[in-house]
């Protein structure tokens, strides 16, 4: 058995090496693709007892952008592929808070620039430092400016020299600190619904001067509606036009409450009819 396995490890390998293989014979990307893309991960083994974090990281010619989770109202996020050799999985992508991309009719979610999309990888064993095998992904996206262009990138993980481990580390911290966090155990919140609105109402005890709502899910808000503030002088209230595509109610309204740059907080609020 242990023989089959390393074989299987062994075939994997060299299937990652027939995919750089043709990357590298056809180009990476296209030229107007109009975004670089890589598979890196943070540390050069698998901690023992914990997951070793990958990331993908985009860099995006200026002005262009890719998608969150919730695109918005057109293009759609990320899709991975991954090729992992036998007892290796990878978990659910960490989206980092999103920027409110458009105006007028058309409002998008989504990044500029740079962006690392990370997520956790486990091994067949956690109870030791083990090395890690080649890992493959084909990562499809859409990338858009005025026009939208489809991008495709074939990878395989690279791992950090020892003179840039803590640049790579340092990349990942950054990029940490850009994820959603989980509601202050203070905050209270709670949501309403109406023939055309949900309210959501956030006690936070501390004076609150802005706030926004990024819905996780689309067509349940109206992406590109104003979103009604009130400062309640402990927290605040937010009146959010529903989306022309809902056609039933829900019970939980899920997205981000944003407070301000880094300042992203995961919210699940059960929705009462009022």
């Amino acid at each position: 058995m242990a023989l089959q396995g390393h074989i299987r490890i062994v075939l994997f390998s060299a299937l990652c090496a027939m995919l750089v293989s043709a990357k590298r014979a056809n180009g990476q990307l296209p030229v107007e693709s109009h975004a670089k893309v890589e598979l890196m991960a943070e540390e050069n083994t698998m901690p023992a007892g914990k997951s070793l974090w990958i990331g993908i990281l985009f860099h995006l010619d200026e002005g262009w952008h890719i998608y969150w989770q919730n695109a918005g109202d057109s293009g759609e996020p990320p899709k991975v592929q991954w090729e992992l050799p036998p007892g290796f999985a990878v978990g659910t992508i960490r989206w980092p808070q999103p920027l409110r991309l458009g105006s007028g009719s058309i409002v998008d979610y989504g990044y500029q620039g740079e962006v690392l999309l990370m997520a956790p990888m486990d091994g067949p064993t956690r109870s030791r430092v083990i090395s890690i095998p080649s890992i493959c992904a084909v990562v499809k996206y859409i990338v858009c400016r005025e026009i939208c262009v489809p991008g495709k990138a074939q990878l395989t993980l690279s791992f950090p020299q020892a003179s840039e481990t803590s640049q790579r580390r340092a990349l990942f911290g950054r990029a940490r600190a850009q994820l959603p966090k989980s509601v202050p155990a203070s905050w209270r919140t709670s949501a309403e619904s109406d023939k055309d609105h949900f309210i959501l109402f956030v006690r936070t005890n501390s004076q609150v001067h802005s706030a926004a709502f990024l819905p996780v899910k689309p067509g349940e808000v109206e992406n590109s509606a104003a979103q009604g503030f009130v400062s309640t002088g402990r927290g605040f209230r937010l009146t959010l036009q529903k989306s022309t595509q809902l056609t039933k109610s829900i019970s939980v309204l899920r997205g981000l409450v944003v407070l301000g740059p880094g300042r992203a907080f995961e919210v699940a609020v059960p929705v009462v009819a009022r």
